[in-house]
């Protein structure tokens, strides 16, 4: 926060001891403050504020902390706070965050409006985030995009099959070599998929939820659930990718409302579900984000202008289907 606003009161002067001029304070400007998340109950760090004050010579000095003073700062509860910083008769303003128990540091702007919001609220407002300046492409797109997305960091000519691991040409010959796989099968999207002419927009094209898979691998996968066995009802991907698959499914189930995650086996034939949901949040916690699926989540923004949240903070599927969403 960058601010200058200043009192109605006479500035302060005071007299140089270098020059026979009289110098005065004319404003001050928070160049920054490095603590933005304060936990319940705790004090406000003054050491934290870049804090300098301009004089009328047009020379500048940084304030000394012991002398700053602040109001309308509490933490005995949480939420967002305006705080007001006065030093030398002027004061600015800044805006800090008092953090739930079970909340945690939101650092990118992107999801400001989830910090210390959980359960049904945080799934409201990460909706909301991801389809503010959304771009749904075709699904012939995707051809042309995994590549980039789920390059080979060893071969920038080959991209990683999801299920095997393995790595291919990624030159699109029809899918032969590879095809789009729907993490969350076509089949329970409740949408089909259109092809050339009647390619269309829809959620059964969003590129969060499409990876490069081997054909013959994508025909044994299914449209079935994700669990720790492979039965003719479940599959069970390679450890590498277990988290990937979990937070893919997680956005689908933040981004379109009409999917849900459930956690029954008796279920696994429901429409528009996935699971297991006890499974995806173990994976979740066992397989953490890597540099291949940052790197996917940037290439997919820089596209579709919208980010999986999970990969960004996998924090907020407990905070959604957790123990913590309560």
């Amino acid at each position: 926060t960058i601010s200058t606003l200043q009192t109605t009161e006479e500035p302060t002067t005071f007299s140089s001891t270098t020059e026979s001029v009289i110098l005065t304070y004319t404003g001050i400007e928070l160049i920054s403050n490095s603590k933005i998340f304060y936990q319940l109950n705790e004090s406000f760090d003054k050491s934290s504020l870049d804090l300098i004050a301009h004089l009328s010579d047009g020379s500048t000095e940084s304030a000394n902390p012991e002398d700053i003073t602040i109001r309308s700062f509490s933490s005995t509860s949480a939420g967002k706070i305006t705080v007001f910083i006065i030093y030398k008769k002027f004061l600015v303003e800044t805006d800090i965050y008092v953090l739930a128990d079970y909340a945690f540091e939101i650092d990118m702007p992107y999801y400001k409006s989830a910090i210390n919001l959980r359960g049904q609220n945080l799934k409201v407002a990460l909706n909301n985030i991801l389809n503010d300046g959304f771009i749904n492409l075709l699904y012939g797109d995707a051809r042309y995009i995994l590549d980039e997305a789920d390059q080979d960091p060893n071969n920038p000519n080959n991209l990683i099959l999801v299920y095997l691991g393995t790595s291919v040409d990624s030159s699109w010959d029809g899918g032969a070599t590879w095809n789009r796989e729907h993490v969350w099968p076509q089949s329970r999207l409740g949408v089909y998929v259109g092809y050339d002419e009647d390619d269309f927009p829809s959620k059964a094209t969003d590129l969060h939820n499409l990876k490069p898979a081997d054909p013959d691998e994508n025909a044994v996968r299914s449209n079935d659930y994700f669990d720790w066995v492979k039965t003719s009802n479940t599959y069970e991907p390679r450890d590498e990718v277990k988290g990937d698959i979990a937070r893919i499914l997680f956005y689908m189930a933040t981004m379109y409302f009409d999917l849900s995650l459930n956690d029954d086996p008796a279920s696994i034939s429901a429409y528009k579900s996935m699971g297991i949901l006890s499974t995806l949040l173990e994976w979740n916690e066992l397989d953490p984000v890597d540099d291949f699926e940052r790197n996917r989540n940037e290439v997919i923004y820089s596209y579709q202008k919208n980010r999986n949240p999970f990969i960004d903070y996998p924090q907020f599927a407990d905070l959604i289907w957790g123990d913590l969403a309560n």
